[in-house]
C-alpha cells in the first residue's frame, strides 16, 4: 500500500494553502484556524489572504484576492461584503462573481446551506474526500486531503498515464475527469459548486443560452474589463509580468497600457532558447522600443534548488518545468526585493478555438486531443465527463471543445501548475472572469480561430495600437529576423528622405 510521505505542512511545500474539515489537524502547526460553523473549522496557511464577511445568521469567507473592474479601488474586504449585502442567496452570491476576477475559493454559509466554490478557471483548486470515519474534508491539495483521510495513491491509473508520456518532463499532464491522483479524492470542476452538507457537486452555469455579440460592442465591454482589472491589481499589489511574443501575452500587455509604469517585466529563458528565440527577443526588443524594464532569467533543466526538491518531493504527479521555473523565479526574483504578485494572461485561450478542434467531438476524440487515447482510463473519464455535460452544452449552445478545454485541460492542468507555484508567488489572471469568457464565447467564431485569431489581435490593437508592430508568435527565429531586417531598412530609408528632403 502506498501512502504520502509526511513533509511537515508548515513548510514551503504547503504555501497558500488551505484545508476545511470538521476539526483543525495536528499537522497543520502556524496556520490561522477559524470556526466557520459548529460543524467545520478552516486552517490557512498564513501566506493565504483570508477575508470574512458576515450579515446576520449569513457567511461569506474569501481565499485568494479577487479583483473588481467595475470599482478598482475596492479591495477583497469591500467586495466579499459588497456581494454578501446585495446577495440574498446562494444563486445571486454565485452570480455576484461573474463579472470579478482574481484567483480565489469561496465558502458561502447560511441556515440551510453550506457551500464551496472558486473562480472561473479553477485556478484556485478545490479538492474534497472522506476520512475513515465518513468525515467530509475539503481543500485545495489532494495531497492534504489524502494525509488527512489515509486516501491511497493510485498507482494503476498514475502508471497508466505516466507511461503515453502525460507527465514527462516539459509535459502538459493532467489528472482527466474530476479525480486525482488519490484513491477518493475528488477535484471539484469550474462552474461547479460543493455542498458540504452531502458532499456533492453540482453544475451551476451554464443555465442559459451564450448571447451573441458583435465584435465592436465585445471589444468595448472586454477592454473596459481587462483595463478595470489592471487597475485594481496596480493599486493593490507589487506585480511582475511575464512575456513571450505569443498572443495572449501580448493582448495583457495592451490591457495595462495605462499602467506600464508600475509594473517590471521578464521573460524565462527555457532551455535551447537563444537571443534570437521569438520569445526571448521579441520581448526584449518590445520592452526596449516601449522604454519599459525587462530581464531575462535563465531556466537551468532537473534543478536541485531546494524549490524544486520542495514541489517534486510534495506534489504527486509534479510538472517539472513548473518546479525548474519556481525555481528560477526564488533564485532571480523580477522584482528588486523579491515581492510580487505575477499578473498573467492564462485562461484567454478558453476563446481561441484551440488546435483542438481539429478532433471530432466524441470521446476518442478528447481523449486524442490531449494525447490520451492509449489509456482506457482516461477515456472513460473524458467519456463520464461528455456525458455529465452534455445537458449544460445543449442549453448554452457553448461550443463542446471550449467547455471541454475549460473544464478538464485548463483547469486540470493550469490550477495544479498555478498551486505549485503557489511556493514562490501569487498569481492574478484579468482574463479569469465568467462574464469576459461569456463575452469571448459570444463573438462570431470565424474571428476567434487560428491562425491570425483575428477578434484578439484586433482587441489588442483596440487597447494599445502601437504593440502590433511586433510580430506575434513568429514561426521561426528567421522570420523574427527579417522583421528586424525590413524596419532597419525601411528606416533607412525614411532618414535618407529626410536629408534629402531637408
Amino acid at each position: 500500500m502506498a501512502m504520502l510521505g509526511t513533509p511537515r505542512a508548515d513548510g514551503v511545500q504547503y504555501r497558500r494553502q488551505f484545508i476545511l474539515g470538521p476539526h483543525s489537524p495536528d499537522l497543520l502547526h502556524g496556520w490561522s484556524r477559524h470556526g466557520v460553523s459548529p460543524d467545520l473549522v478552516l486552517s490557512v496557511h498564513p501566506d493565504l489572504a483570508c477575508t470574512r464577511a458576515d450579515e446576520g445568521r449569513r457567511s461569506l469567507i474569501l481565499l485568494g484576492h479577487v479583483l473588481d473592474p467595475a470599482h478598482p479601488s475596492r479591495d477583497d474586504r469591500t467586495v466579499v461584503t459588497d456581494v454578501l449585502g446585495k446577495s440574498p442567496s446562494l444563486s445571486s452570491v454565485l452570480k455576484s462573481f461573474d463579472d470579478l476576477t482574481g484567483r480565489w475559493a469561496a465558502l458561502y454559509l447560511d441556515d440551510d446551506e453550506a457551500v464551496v466554490f472558486h473562480d472561473a478557471a479553477g485556478l484556485r483548486q478545490v479538492h474534497y474526500g472522506r476520512d475513515g470515519a465518513g468525515a467530509l474534508w475539503c481543500g485545495s491539495r489532494p495531497e492534504l486531503i489524502a494525509r488527512l483521510g489515509g486516501n491511497r495513491l493510485d498507482l494503476e491509473h498514475l502508471d497508466e498515464l505516466r507511461s503515453i508520456g502525460g507527465f514527462r518532463a516539459g509535459a502538459t499532464g493532467f489528472w482527466p475527469g474530476s479525480g486525482s491522483a488519490f484513491i477518493g479524492v475528488q477535484r471539484l470542476l469550474p462552474n461547479h459548486c460543493l455542498d458540504l452538507t452531502v458532499g456533492q457537486a453540482r453544475r451551476y452555469w451554464p443555465v442559459a443560452p451564450i448571447a451573441a455579440v458583435d465584435q465592436d460592442t465585445a471589444m468595448a465591454r472586454s477592454g473596459s474589463s481587462l483595463r478595470g482589472a489592471f487597475s485594481a491589481a496596480t493599486a493593490r499589489f507589487p506585480l511582475a509580468m511575464a512575456l513571450t511574443a505569443g498572443q495572449d501575452s501580448r493582448l495583457l500587455l495592451a490591457a495595462a497600457r495605462d499602467h506600464v509604469g508600475q509594473m517590471t517585466y521578464y521573460t524565462l529563458k527555457k532551455t535551447g532558447s537563444t537571443r534570437l528565440t521569438p520569445d526571448i527577443a521579441i520581448p526584449r526588443r518590445m520592452t526596449k522600443g516601449l522604454g519599459l524594464p525587462h530581464r531575462v532569467i535563465p531556466v537551468q533543466p532537473l534543478s536541485t534548488h531546494p524549490i524544486a526538491r520542495s514541489i517534486t518531493a510534495s506534489f504527486t504527479p509534479f510538472h517539472q518545468q513548473t518546479a525548474d521555473q519556481a525555481a528560477a523565479l526564488a533564485q532571480t526574483p523580477p522584482r528588486p526585493g523579491g515581492q510580487w504578485v505575477s499578473v498573467n494572461g492564462n485562461v484567454c485561450e478558453i476563446a481561441r478555438l484551440p488546435w483542438i478542434v481539429r478532433h471530432d467531438v466524441t470521446i476518442e476524440g478528447m481523449a486524442e486531443a490531449v494525447h490520451m487515447r492509449d489509456s482506457a482510463f482516461a477515456v472513460a473519464q473524458l467519456g463520464q465527463w461528455l456525458e455529465n455535460a452534455g445537458p449544460a452544452i445543449e442549453v448554452s449552445g457553448i461550443h463542446p471543445w471550449a467547455l471541454y478545454y475549460w473544464e478538464q485541460r485548463l483547469s486540470a492542468w493550469l490550477g495544479a501548475v498555478r498551486s505549485e507555484f503557489d511556493i514562490v508567488e501569487e498569481a492574478v489572471s484579468p482574463f479569469n472572469s465568467r462574464s469576459l469568457i461569456e463575452c469571448f464565447l459570444g463573438v462570431d467564431p470565424s474571428l476567434r480561430q487560428p491562425e491570425d485569431w483575428r477578434f484578439f489581435r484586433n482587441l489588442t490593437g483596440y487597447l494599445w495600437p502601437q504593440l502590433l508592430s511586433y510580430p506575434i508568435n513568429p514561426k521561426n527565429r528567421f522570420t523574427h529576423l527579417e522583421f528586424r531586417f525590413r524596419k532597419r531598412w525601411k528606416s533607412a530609408l525614411y532618414a535618407r528622405a529626410a536629408r534629402h528632403t531637408s
